[in-house]
């Protein structure tokens, strides 16, 4: 699978139907995003470009406001999001560790990259989950991770592939990653 296959199929009269609703001023630019982003889980430039065209807001002033709020992305996700809290508790605590974890596992090794390759995870870093007392700490979908080690990432996210059906690119053999007595079955 391509990353050019997670690109959405953009719906122009659902783009145009929102600008109906929603109004088409600049006070409009926040609430249209938000409601492309929960559609397609990203802003595709099409999408944009629609908002641009039936609307007051120029191409810059949308530009901004998307790039302005982290809440926004501009490129595709995978089908399963990965948030990595780099607050100061799990930044303290070895975030980065895990997040060098998930990439090795994922097969990630681009750093201007967050998506496996194959589409299957995207890699997020978030400034805070809200759980500090148990740092570091991900979350796979709405299942929060904590207090974490590297090992422990890998072993929770493949557990999740697997509960889900999804191939992890960098992971080497087809053995189970979850070992007996591990933080996996202490979480559970």
């Amino acid at each position: 699978m391509s990353k050019q296959s997670l690109e959405a199929k953009v719906e122009p009269e659902l783009i145009r139907q929102w600008i109906q609703e929603i109004g088409s001023d600049s006070s409009a630019a926040v609430p249209l995003l938000q409601s492309i982003q929960k559609k397609y889980g990203y802003l595709p430039r099409k999408a944009m470009d629609l908002v641009v065209a039936g609307t007051e807001i120029n191409a810059s002033q949308l530009y901004g406001v998307a790039t302005f709020y982290a809440q926004f992305r501009l490129t595709p996700v995978g089908r399963h999001l990965i948030k990595v809290c780099h607050g100061t508790a799990c930044h303290v605590s070895g975030a980065d560790r895990v997040n060098t974890s998930l990439r090795h596992i994922l097969g990630i090794t681009d750093e201007a990259e967050d998506t496996a390759d194959n589409g299957s995870y995207t890699v997020e870093n978030v400034a805070c989950i809200g759980c500090c007392s148990l740092a570091p700490v991900m979350v796979v979908g709405t299942e929060a991770f904590p207090n974490l080690k590297g090992a422990d990432a890998q072993r929770f996210l493949s557990k999740h592939a697997a509960s889900v059906g999804e191939h992890l690119p960098g992971k080497s053999g087809d053995g189970d990653a979850v070992e007996s007595g591990s933080a996996m079955e202490a979480h559970a």
